[in-house]
């Protein structure tokens, strides 16, 4: 125990502050890649945006953090020659290696953060930048042309959006039970949270099973009444999705996707069994890979560790072999990931792949 107190009061102002810094450095990169339509935004709104990407970039350098901490404390005690002292003392290198702060307390935030916060804060990132920064309150121009399901079998499509009124042109909504299909069409139409209105509705019905009786009906006007019917028409007409808003722009805006679903969610849709098989498959990848990269934290600290302990004697030599292990792992899993997504590795290996081979390695590396 008195090993562990010592690591953890040399461990832990290094682990904030390379949790302070590496969040900043990613924080900076999405403000530099964003500047060009940050000019003339208030600042609250920019900083606001900002913040919104934290939960999700702490899931990411929690594993650096980690990396960094544990090669700069085991490199001063290399530098010390203290490795020679816990061999001496019949301290094996990898109960040194898992002080209290290590991997799992960091594992277990991940794994809350991505249940919890991430999913929601991924969604928000999106619809700021839509709906408050790249435009005022307009983000919904982004999904025009495009089929969104709004839940119950149900798909919305607009033709056009008004910058000005904020309000979608040309508004169709489409469902079908059986082979009877629902076609609702408005003039204009609002989206909030929920609710989608819509202003000068048309709502018909067309049962596609009765069409081919048109041929031979003895009385066509009476069964085009079948087939066709015009069932009401309005003002204003409010219609319930499953879908918001806010989910809506966040995994329709544009194709770059940052990950909405959390674990529990991905693993329902992993289990749901009337998933298509390529969707199943993506859905495997996307669950293993939430849970391997939190869990990293358990396994690079051996590695780190080891490395730290024969070669960082020296502060630059530490930071190099700090920066080496960080790419070296979220190159290997990005590999892993690519690989799973085009069909070559099974999901669970593609996700999982990476945290194996530095299992292995640290294991080896701390005998």
């Amino acid at each position: 125990m008195t090993l562990y107190r010592h690591l953890f009061r040399e461990s832990l102002p290094v682990l904030l502050l390379a949790l302070l810094f590496l969040t900043a450095v990613y924080l900076f990169g999405f403000f530099y890649a964003g500047a060009r339509w940050l000019e003339g935004v208030p600042l609250l709104k920019v900083v606001r945006w900002l913040a919104y990407h934290v939960p999700g970039v702490l899931v990411q350098v929690f594993p650096i953090a980690l990396v960094v901490t544990t090669v700069l404390v085991f490199g001063r005690l290399s530098a010390e020659g203290a490795q020679f002292a816990l061999l001496s003392g019949g301290i094996p290198l990898w109960r040194a290696a898992c002080p209290p702060l290590g991997g799992g307390p960091l594992s277990g935030v991940g794994l809350y953060l991505q249940e919890y916060l991430v999913p929601h804060y991924n969604e928000r990132v999106r619809t700021a930048w839509w709906d408050e920064i790249h435009t005022q309150g307009a983000g919904l121009f982004r999904l025009k042309g495009l089929q969104i399901p709004i839940g119950q079998g149900r798909s919305l499509y607009f033709e056009d959006f008004d910058m000005a009124q904020k309000k979608m042109l040309r508004v169709r909504i489409v469902s079908f039970q059986g082979e009877e299909g629902t076609f609702l069409f408005a003039q204009r139409g609002s989206w909030e949270d929920k609710v989608i209105t819509l202003e000068g509705y048309r709502l018909y019905r067309i049962d596609f099973a009765e069409v081919p009786r048109l041929e031979t009906a003895p009385d066509l006007l009476a069964q085009t009444r079948k087939v066709f019917r015009a069932v009401s028409q309005g003002g204003v007409l409010e219609v319930e999705s499953d879908l918001s808003r806010a989910r809506a722009i966040a995994d329709y805006a544009d194709t770059f996707s940052f990950g909405q679903d959390s674990l529990s969610e991905a693993w329902r849709k992993l289990r749901d069994p009337f998933l298509a098989p390529l969707e199943r498959w993506r859905a495997r990848l996307e669950f293993h890979s939430k849970l391997a990269l939190p869990l990293a934290n358990l396994i690079l600290v051996l590695l780190a560790a080891a490395m730290a302990l024969r070669y960082g004697r020296s502060t630059g030599l530490a930071l190099g072999l700090s920066v080496v292990l960080a790419l070296g792992y979220y190159g290997a899993f990005f590999l892993g990931r690519s690989l799973a997504g085009l069909g070559a590795l099974p999901p669970e290996l593609g996700a999982w792949g990476a945290n194996l081979l530095f299992l292995v390695l640290g294991v080896r590396a701390l005998r």
